[in-house]
């Protein structure tokens, strides 16, 4: 442990005094903040707007139940696992910082463009970290569909950890994820395939806008 905390600081001191790292990484936490301050506003909004109800084949084949808890035990082990493997790289660290704020604008203007409503059967997902810190507790929100961010979030897992075994855990993880979300119905199958794509646009445009 002690060694992982000396490198984890030597590492950091060291990219700190590149200028050009210094202020890519405030910047980078000011966009990040902007989301839990406007985003109660946003969802509130979202969630009284009316939008269409897609006829999903998939889960109308898939008896809805609640498994909330597999499916929050997975993404926030997945991310914490995630940051410490990443926090002693710092360019790292950092690319990984952009590439979800570049995907979290993606998904706020996708669920704008994209309204629609929850999926029949839909069993409610309280996610207490969100709710704290981005939906609010005014209103459940269920209709933050297109595309999905449960999804995105592990391939964020997927594409950012260092080793290839890791990685492969991290592929099966959210394969397991991609189907609990189905049986939950929180997620239309298309706002789960298109969430690979959009979080892989966002990792090559945070890629380039660090260059």
């Amino acid at each position: 442990m002690k060694g992982f905390e000396q490198s984890i600081e030597q590492n950091w001191t060291a990219a700190w005094q590149d200028s050009r790292f210094r202020w890519q990484l405030i910047l980078a936490i000011a966009v990040f903040a902007i989301f839990p301050w406007k985003a109660d506003d946003y969802f509130q909004w979202i969630q009284q707007r009316e939008g269409i109800v897609m006829q999903d084949i998939v889960l109308a084949n898939i008896p809805a139940k609640n498994v909330s808890i597999p499916i929050f035990a997975i993404i926030y082990f997945s991310v914490v696992y995630l940051i410490a493997r990443i926090i002693r790289q710092p360019k790292h660290f950092l690319w990984f910082a952009w590439a979800f704020n570049v995907e979290t604008i993606m998904r706020f203007a996708s669920i704008y463009w994209v309204a629609l409503n929850p999926p029949e059967g839909l069993v409610d997902l309280h996610d207490p970290i969100a709710e704290l810190f981005i939906y609010g507790e005014n209103l459940a929100i269920t209709k933050d569909l297109f595309f999905s961010g449960h999804t995105a979030t592990m391939v964020f897992v997927c594409y950012f950890l260092p080793q290839a075994k890791e990685r492969k855990i991290a592929i099966a993880l959210t394969s397991v994820l991609v189907i609990l979300l189905l049986i939950q119905h929180v997620h239309y199958s298309l706002d789960i395939v298109a969430a690979p794509i959009a979080t892989w646009v966002a990792i090559r445009i945070a890629k380039a806008l660090l260059r």
